[in-house]
């Protein structure tokens, strides 16, 4: 089946492309997919259902503070829904009709003025989720099922090493599902448990040693992508969706780097906020649907030009993000490039993948947002 495919896959990319990182290969290839440091941290496996409703299927991935889930069909795994699907989806419709958007924002600024108490405004709160949804079943072809096969379902035998999931994760797949004999799903690799599992073993001298022989701004690509933080929220998701990103570049008028989007800012914004935000800058979208968390509200998540592979391994573990930027000092703090986990993978595999292309966007000016 698909298992066998995606393994002989693997088989075939490890016999035609090598990697100079042998003892990192080594302890990948003696690692089962089944380690500990790999298992998901909830206490199963969140499934989505392919004839359940938008809402439902979205409030799983809320309600379970998740970014994505499989979704099962007629006794197979089709694809995964993403929380990003319907952001991208509903920033869509904003853009193909505007007066759709403008009946929906006002009717939300009106419900606001009415509500007063707090137990009204968590009610009002957890509608919000609704009227994207709502929108988003204003066209029928959009269902989960739709939603899924945009995101790939590959798995691979619960007896396959790191290595294996490495060589997939290094072509741009964000997650494995992992099944066993019976073809029954036991766990999902994530990058970021990849991410984490690997830093752990960055003590041991001779990985280490493999690890400093390169740096950031050899295996990063460029040029960034990046927008003003002027530029509309909803402008910058549409960026995100187009060029099939999951995090993005902030600069200031100067052009030094800022901080960056990321894909749980979308979850945050469907379980807090409501559509107006999306009209609102991103550097503020960004300060407010992060303000109740306990984390850094705008991090500036970024690396030496200089700095070696082991670093940027590292870093991207411990701020628990996908990507880190290559801001350069000697010139304002500009990035120059982007480095995610795909892309290390890419590299330590000895893979070779498609690159981001490169895009600037400006703020609008005060007649455009007008």
């Amino acid at each position: 089946g698909k298992v066998s495919k995606n393994r002989k896959r693997c088989e075939m990319a490890e016999s035609e492309e090598k990697s100079p990182y042998a003892n990192l290969k080594a302890l990948c290839q003696s690692l089962k997919l089944t380690e500990n440091a790999l298992l998901t941290p909830i206490k199963k496996v969140i499934t989505v259902k392919a004839d359940a409703s938008l809402i439902d299927a979205f409030r799983v991935l809320i309600n379970n503070n998740i970014l994505s889930a499989p979704v099962f069909d007629g006794g197979k795994w089709i694809g995964f829904l993403d929380v990003r699907d319907l952001v991208s989806y509903v920033n869509h419709l904003f853009e193909t009709q505007p007066k759709r958007r403008k009946s929906w924002e006002q009717k939300i600024n009106e419900k606001k003025e009415v509500v007063a108490l707090k137990a009204e405004k968590k009610k009002n709160d957890k509608s919000h989720l609704d009227r994207i949804i709502d929108i988003a079943a204003l066209e029928p072809k959009i269902t989960v099922k739709y939603l899924a096969r945009r995101n790939p379902f590959k798995p691979l035998s619960s007896k396959a090493n790191l290595w294996e999931a490495m060589q997939l994760m290094a072509r741009r797949i964000k997650r494995i599902p992992v099944v066993d004999e019976k073809g029954e799903l036991v766990n999902i690799v994530s990058q970021s448990s990849v991410m984490r599992l690997l830093s752990q073993h960055l003590t041991d001298k001779k990985i280490q040693a493999e690890l400093l022989k390169v740096t950031a701004i050899e295996i990063g690509v460029k040029p960034v992508v990046y927008v003003n933080k002027e530029t509309l929220a909803s402008d910058v998701f549409k960026v995100m969706s187009d060029k099939n990103l999951s995090g993005i570049a902030v600069i200031d008028h100067m052009g030094t780097f800022l901080c960056s989007t990321q894909a749980s800012d979308l979850k945050l914004y469907l379980k807090k906020q409501n559509l107006n935000i999306l009209r609102k800058p991103i550097r503020q979208f960004l300060a407010q649907v992060r303000q109740e968390e306990l984390v850094d509200n705008l991090p500036n998540v970024s690396v030496k030009p200089k700095d070696t592979i082991a670093h940027v391994l590292n870093k991207l573990a411990v701020v628990k993000m996908h990507r880190v930027f290559v801001a350069d000092p000697k010139n304002g703090l500009r990035p120059v490039a982007v480095v995610s986990i795909s892309d290390v993978l890419k590299h330590i595999c000895g893979s070779k993948g498609s690159s981001s292309s490169g895009l600037v966007m400006k703020p609008k000016s005060k007649k455009q947002k007008q």
